[in-house]
């Protein structure tokens, strides 16, 4: 079995950080319909209060959004000695 499966079966945490309702609901979908258990920010700021609630095993952001982009959530998760270990992925449409 893969590591990727494992993490699967075990129903691992994904936050997603994405403005867009519906670009958000869309992955949330793909990624729950492959056995993850996921989470949904719309804003920076949210994302940290809910990865420091329950730390996920990855952190999926768009980049463009407003009051904190993703480069500036990026770099305040990795300032962050509970979520630097976490990947993060940044996303965008453009």
């Amino acid at each position: 079995m893969t590591a990727s499966k494992d993490v699967a079966d075990a129903g691992a945490p994904i936050l997603v950080v994405e403005d867009s309702p519906t670009q958000a609901e869309e992955l949330r979908y793909l990624l729950e319909e492959h056995g993850y258990r996921v989470t949904v920010a719309a804003t920076g700021a949210q994302a940290l209060a809910a990865a420091r609630r329950e730390k996920p095993a990855l952190i999926l952001s768009d980049i463009v959004m407003p009051e904190m982009d993703g480069y500036a959530f990026c770099k305040a998760a990795k300032s962050d000695d509970q979520l630097k270990d976490v990947p993060v992925i940044l996303l965008t449409s453009l």
